[in-house]
């Protein structure tokens, strides 16, 4: 069954519109992906007994935290930051639409 069909059927299984089970889809995939962005930040936080961004790169500034990987999973830190906002912005665009 073609993607169209089936989101016609499961739309009408559930007495959404097609366009409002899109909506609810996109939504709830856009949420629990900022969900598991925001676990993995978090999980790199705590692997160094940081709060934020500025404990990490002070750390590392100061020589408590290794540079090797330390800069690394700044980095990797401040892109998941960055896709978290996006992430916000377009639940934002979806609720304005």
């Amino acid at each position: 069954m073609k993607s169209t069909g089936l989101l016609e059927k499961v739309s009408k299984k559930y007495s959404l519109s097609q366009e409002e089970f899109a909506r609810e889809a996109m939504r709830l995939t856009l949420k629990e992906r900022k969900r598991g962005y925001m676990l993995e930040r978090l999980d790199i936080l705590r692997r160094y007994g940081a709060e934020s961004v500025r404990d990490i790169a002070e750390g590392i500034k100061t020589g408590k935290i290794m540079e090797h990987p330390g800069w690394e999973d700044l980095i990797e830190v401040k892109n998941l930051d960055k896709e978290i906002k996006e992430i916000e912005n377009d639940l934002k665009s979806l609720q304005k639409a």
